[in-house]
């Protein structure tokens, strides 16, 4: 627990400053975190019995954040060319490499690489500092406060079988603190800058709740068939990359598209 609370006194703080910072920092600590969480799926495909495409994941886990930060219309381009080079090596190594290796792999790249692009895309947005942070406040409330309600209040298990500590008091609880944490970030920070669509925001911060958890049930089966407790054990008391994001890594596409969505259809 000591561990746990001293990684987060010293991760939450440098997350959101990067966030402030933006530009080229927050790109740069991204395309870090992107390659190091690919290296942690890249191995979990190996213990799985599917073979990791090591070149093609780092390639995607370093570029995905990289164009997008600096040319969103490269991406159907970039993407195609993504996929016929996946192929091409599918055929190379043949028999070898089998389809559902190339499957996984695919799933690999949109799942992490295309993940914390989003992130990119969500800090470039307009107010892009305040949807980041928020979006991180839902989350880590999000993630707190279903392990809080869940130690101490669960009674009921939910998803047995992918994560056996998990208790519906606990994800209900996890889905209010985030809620209520939406709403106290933007009525604190509202004092001094202004937000947009506050009324959104607060609105969504349920639905959000509900993806970071299903984004962490995702990271535990896959963890679950990889036979391992933790991504990694490069963050002490937390385990690895994936294990921090997880939740992020679905929470923030959804808010980026629900976001673009509305200002350029839903107007």
């Amino acid at each position: 627990m000591v561990k746990r609370i001293v990684s987060a006194a010293v991760g939450v703080p440098v997350i959101l400053g990067l966030i402030y910072l933006g530009r080229t920092y927050f790109l740069v600590g991204i395309m870090l975190l992107s390659l190091l969480a690919m290296v942690e799926l890249g191995r979990m495909l190996k213990r799985i019995g599917l073979q990791e495409m090591r070149t093609f994941l780092y390639t995607a886990a370093f570029f995905f954040p990289l164009i997008l930060y600096f040319e969103t219309t490269w991406l159907p381009s970039f993407l195609v060319m993504f996929v016929l080079s996946g192929a091409l090596i599918m055929i190379k190594g043949y028999p070898e490499l089998r389809l559902q290796d190339l499957s996984a792999n695919f799933m690999a790249i949109l799942y992490v690489a295309f993940g914390f692009a989003h992130m990119v895309l969500l800090r470039k947005m307009e107010q892009g500092m305040i949807l980041s942070a928020y979006a991180f406040v839902v989350v880590w409330l999000t993630d707190s406060g279903s392990y809080l309600v869940g130690t101490y209040l669960g009674k009921h298990p939910f998803f047995r079988e992918i994560s056996p500590s998990k208790t519906l008091e606990g994800a209900i609880g996890g889905v209010i603190t985030g809620a209520v944490g939406a709403a106290l970030f933007c009525a604190v920070l509202g004092r001094y800058l202004p937000i947009e669509n506050v009324g959104l925001l607060v609105a969504l911060s349920p639905v959000l709740s509900v993806a970071g958890q299903a984004g962490d049930l995702f990271e535990s089966a896959l963890k679950r068939q990889a036979r391992i407790k933790d991504s990694s054990r490069i963050i002490p008391g937390h385990g690895g990359i994936l294990d921090r994001f997880d939740s992020a890594l679905w929470v923030i596409p959804l808010l980026y598209h629900i976001l673009w969505l509305r200002a350029n259809i839903f107007i």
